[in-house]
């Protein structure tokens, strides 16, 4: 079962097309691995994701994409494999971990955030391995795990926000349970937090503003500038959010097990309920609250309710096997049956690669195309694009400015552009910055904007293009457009 799920997971991670916020994650470790982080480019999330890829960038520039997604599909391995470890630490059957930890993975979450280059899956390795390390803590009696629990959950907050109120879960367990322990638990957790979180202050010490900005500011106001501005307002709207929420948790398992753990506690009673299933109700609350969090809702925000969520249902099977025949065959009949939402999107990606080849294969030959052409018709390397994600496998140099992908740019007139050219950022206003040492091309043609979110972000580069009349190529995927300025290899 561990040798098909590297094969799935590798698998997914090759078929499973671009998501569009992978543009910022992969140009964030791109450059990281080449400048100090918010100091020298805008990156709009907490800085240990970038850093921990930055070397796979170094390693493989040809296979950038590829390398990184293979990482996340790792760390999805290794999330499922903690998971079941840190049931079996909780006293949990072999075979109850092991459908407890299956079932989370097979969740659609999971499944997305496993096969693409995003800040969800590293994070959610590191909490469950926090929560491997406080079950640890409970059942070995070793103060030090509790450190290391603190470590993992503060590391995980410095990779992604929403793990926050999963921290802070974890932490008011330890608190509360200091009347059985005292307080060196509750000390050396702390102690480990404030270590996990030491990373994201140095890159505040870096540079103060643009981290504020990145982190905080940007994800409190662009969202909601960009709907907005879109006419797709009513998006963000509270029912909406949590309609949107419950649907996410239906792609899978996750829904089921929660009402289902819900029906349990209640025919369970006023029983003593033992410290590692009370810390599973704690950190199931704070990931709940962690999915809930973040607007407008999205499918990968729910990975802090995933671990915790699993640990409680490994339980809750063990429990089930004193239940009739029936009732134990009609749960596993309902928690089977609720994982196939979430396992049809990849697999319907397995079958388009079967069939037509990996879209991320495929760009990483287009990226190359397109820096041969670049460097040919020009005798020179620097390229800007709102999709990053689609030259950085070419070798080409392209402009830090542009880091954040399409997302700072498109909500351009909420920032000043004495604080964009502060931050290293480009925005509508500051296009005009370019002719100041003009790139040798520009690519567009993948932000052309959606049926719910009709803005066309890259209009304005196309027009740019068109006045200082770059060359049009057509990219081989037939989406994309490669202006180039061949003036210079002219002279």
């Amino acid at each position: 079962m561990a040798v098909l799920a590297c094969l799935w997971f590798g698998l997914v991670a090759l078929a499973t097309p671009f998501d569009h916020d992978e543009s910022q994650y992969i140009a964030g470790a791109y450059f990281s691995a080449r400048l100090l982080i918010y100091r020298d480019f805008l990156y709009l999330q907490p800085p240990l994701h970038s850093w921990l890829f930055a070397p796979l960038a170094l390693a493989f520039p040809a296979q950038t994409v590829v390398a990184m997604r293979l990482a996340t599909a790792a760390c999805a391995l290794g999330t499922l494999c903690l998971l079941f470890a840190a049931q079996r630490v909780a006293g949990i059957s072999r075979w109850s971990a092991l459908i407890a930890a299956g079932l989370m993975g097979a969740t659609a979450a999971f499944q997305f955030t496993g096969g693409v280059v995003r800040n969800d899956m590293l994070p959610t390795l590191l909490a469950t391995t926090g929560m491997w390390a406080m079950l640890s803590a409970l059942t070995m009696r070793k103060r030090s795990f509790w450190f290391i629990g603190g470590l993992c959950f503060g590391l995980a907050i410095t990779a992604k926000l929403n793990f926050i109120p999963l921290g802070a879960a974890a932490g008011g367990f330890v608190l509360l349970d200091r009347r059985r322990h005292g307080w060196r638990p509750a000390i050396g957790f702390a102690l480990g937090g404030v270590s996990g979180i030491l990373p994201a202050i140095l890159a505040w010490a870096m540079a103060p503003a643009a981290f504020l900005y990145g982190v905080i500011t940007y994800g409190a106001t662009g969202p909601f500038a960009w709907y907005m501005a879109n006419g797709a307002g009513d998006e963000l709207a509270l029912g909406e959010k949590l309609g949107d929420l419950a649907k996410y948790l239906w792609r899978g398992p996750s829904l089921v097990a929660l009402v289902m753990l819900a029906g349990h506690g209640w025919m369970r009673g006023a029983h003593a309920i033992e410290p590692e299933r009370r810390l599973a109700l704690w950190l199931i609350g704070g990931g709940l609250v962690g999915a809930a969090l973040p607007t407008p809702s999205q499918l990968q925000y729910i990975m802090p309710l995933l671990p915790p969520l699993g640990l409680a249902l490994g339980h809750m099977l063990d429990d089930a096997r004193r239940w009739r025949d029936i009732a134990f065959a009609a749960m596993a009949l309902v928690l089977g049956l609720a994982a196939l939402p979430g396992l049809l999107p990849t697999g319907r990606h397995v079958i388009a690669m079967a069939r037509h080849g990996s879209p991320v294969l495929a760009a990483a030959a287009n990226a190359r195309w397109a820096g041969a052409q670049v460097r040919a018709l020009t005798g020179d390397d620097e390229v800007v694009s709102l999709s990053p994600q689609q030259l950085v496998d070419g070798g080409l140099a392209m402009d830090r400015r542009f880091a954040a992908g399409p997302f700072v740019y498109r909500t351009g007139w909420t920032m000043d552009k004495g604080d964009a050219r502060q931050m290293n950022a480009m925005i509508p206003a500051t296009l005009g910055d370019l002719d100041r040492d003009p790139p040798e091309a520009i690519l567009v043609g993948y932000e052309k904007g959606t049926r719910k979110l009709p803005l066309r972000p890259d209009d304005s580069l196309i027009a740019y293009a068109r006045k200082r009349a770059y060359r049009m190529l057509i990219m081989p995927d037939g989406v994309g457009r490669l202006y180039v300025r061949t003036a210079l290899r002219k002279r």
